[in-house]
């Protein structure tokens, strides 16, 4: 199998589905573990209980789905760009995704 040109495949699809921005991962993230398992101990996931959930699967995607080799991850923005941005710098602004 040519993982170039499927690596180039997926970005032009996730192109094509208007995502900013397309990445490819090496699913071993044994190195990485640590310092999440830390990170999530100290309670740095705030109220983001789904950081917590299932701890340390966070760094073994081959557990949930056996046989991963790779990560796909999309980014995709969702404000449209056209928000007013206040002229009289002692006014307050409310992000967007903050005003709901």
């Amino acid at each position: 199998m040519d993982y170039a040109a499927l690596a180039a495949q997926i970005r032009e699809w996730g192109r094509e589905l208007r995502f900013q921005a397309i990445g490819i991962a090496d699913a071993d993230l044994s190195a990485a573990e640590p310092r999440l398992l830390e990170w999530l101990a100290e309670g740095r996931h705030g109220e983001m209980e789904y950081m917590a959930r299932h701890g340390a699967l966070r760094a073994r995607p081959a557990e949930l789905k056996p046989g991963t080799l790779r990560v796909i991850s999309c980014r995709m923005e969702y404000g449209s760009g056209n928000d007013e941005v206040p002229s009289q710098s002692e006014k307050a602004y409310i992000a967007r995704y903050a005003r709901g």
